[in-house]
């Protein structure tokens, strides 16, 4: 195989995110060789190919559970069939990204979690656990893609118990990667902190291309090769997650939150809200307001 330089992508995990969870369901997965601050838990719903980490190729598969390292280069490649054109293929996973650092704060001031802080350490070799040893974990994985804030993050922290005892999975790589410059990482961190103190106003390609000194054409590019998204796919989940928070306050009603949110057009709104939370603004306004049950 010929050598790759790794390409600095960055995970789109917004400021109130400790965890991030991804529903993917794509013609296939991301195939560049890639690295992120990030550390990424993939569980493998449909699709199967080679998963690369490091200087390692070895086979997934659907049922398969993938637990990538922070700064680890990486990459999901399928065999040439998944990308024809008319190919009938598909890939389906759910990915959770988290900050190893923040969890390393945590979990050092919880004695009964140094189990799991000594397995995170490993991650850097690339985790792998197969589909007869996963079941169990990828249904609380499942089940992370309904939750949001606390409730999310106390199941996360015990799936990550339950893989840091199975003792039937295996490093997919035997050496550590070698690291590369940050450059490209900083330049969307700029972009990342001007949507999130302007996503209420309206905000032109144009104007976020010129933060980084790119032409709207090339800073596309550029933005969609490195997180896997379109500017405009980020944009709108930025403004839906704060309409999320402003509806789970219970001081905001449906038309101030839209407005609030960088939105002029209500239809745009509604249609942008379902589609990231399976529900109506008013639904998920509801919802958040019942008390939680002890």
């Amino acid at each position: 195989m010929r050598e790759m330089a790794p390409i600095c992508f960055k995970v789109p995990r917004l400021i109130e995110e400790t965890v991030r969870v991804e529903y993917w369901d794509l013609p296939f997965f991301y195939n560049s060789v890639h690295y992120h601050e990030e550390c990424q838990l993939t569980y493998i719903l449909e699709g199967r190919g080679m998963i690369l980490v490091g200087d390692h190729l070895e086979d997934f598969q659907e049922g398969d559970l993938l637990l990538i390292g922070k700064n680890t280069p990486h990459a999901l490649v399928h065999s040439k069939e998944y990308y024809e054109g008319n190919s009938s293929l598909h890939a389906r996973a759910i990915s959770v990204f988290f900050s190893r650092d923040t969890f390393h704060q945590v979990f050092n001031q919880i004695p009964e979690t140094s189990k799991i802080e000594e397995f995170l350490d490993q991650t850097q070799f690339g985790i792998h656990l197969k589909q007869n040893e996963s079941k169990r974990i990828g249904d609380d994985i499942k089940q992370m893609v309904k939750l949001r804030q606390v409730p999310r993050i106390i199941l996360f922290m015990q799936v990550l118990d339950r893989i840091s005892r199975n003792s039937n999975y295996h490093y997919i790589s035997s050496s550590l990667p070698q690291m590369i410059g940050k450059e490209d990482s900083l330049k969307l961190q700029k972009v990342f902190n001007f949507i999130t103190r302007n996503f209420d106003k309206r905000i032109t390609l144009e104007e976020v291309a010129g933060l980084i000194n790119l032409t709207p054409t090339a800073f596309c590019r550029f933005f969609k090769l490195r997180t896997n998204k379109t500017f405009s796919q980020f944009l709108i989940e930025v403004r839906i997650s704060q309409a999320c928070k402003m509806l789970s306050n219970g001081n905001f009603n449906v038309t101030e939150t839209f407005f609030s949110c960088g939105y002029n057009n209500s239809s745009n709104f509604h249609r942008h809200f379902r589609q990231h939370t399976g529900l109506t603004p008013s639904e998920y306004k509801d919802r958040a307001m019942v008390p939680l049950r002890v």
